[in-house]
């Protein structure tokens, strides 16, 4: 077989976006994978006015125990968002969300793995709500 991932974006609203990302990994580590690109999300308003940026509000995951899913800012030298490991949720739209902190950001979100080993097949999914900016 080979890895397979799946992207899904459950909301593209003006201003919220969900997307769901799955995947499951037979052969190797997952590469850098773009989970998400504001480029290609529907406008913010009328005007065709595009995001640039994102915010992430809450994540909630389940990664299967012995993989490391890290997601990242894309950018010249990208800035690592969160290391997920289990399950569980991070829920920060209390306190303003999660950020862009990124040097010379593209806006997108990626993801690669850690962990998988030759003759073990391990999966992961997540869920991102995010915040057009």
């Amino acid at each position: 077989m080979a890895n397979t991932t799946s992207i899904q974006i459950l909301n593209d609203g003006p201003r919220n976006v969900v997307v769901k990302f799955d995947g499951l990994l037979d052969t190797s580590e997952l590469g850098t994978t773009t989970i998400v690109d504001p480029a290609l999300l529907s406008d913010m308003n009328i005007n065709g006015v595009k995001a640039s940026k994102l915010r992430i509000n809450k994540i909630v995951y389940d990664v299967e125990d012995g993989l490391d899913l890290e997601l990242f800012w894309d950018a010249a030298t990208p800035v690592r968002i969160w290391n997920l490991v289990g399950r569980g949720k991070v829920d920060m739209h209390r306190t303003g969300g999660i950020n862009n902190n990124a040097t010379s950001p593209t806006g997108k979100i990626t993801a690669s793995t850690q962990g998988w080993s030759a003759g073990t097949t391990l999966s992961f999914s997540i869920v991102l709500e995010l915040v057009k900016q």
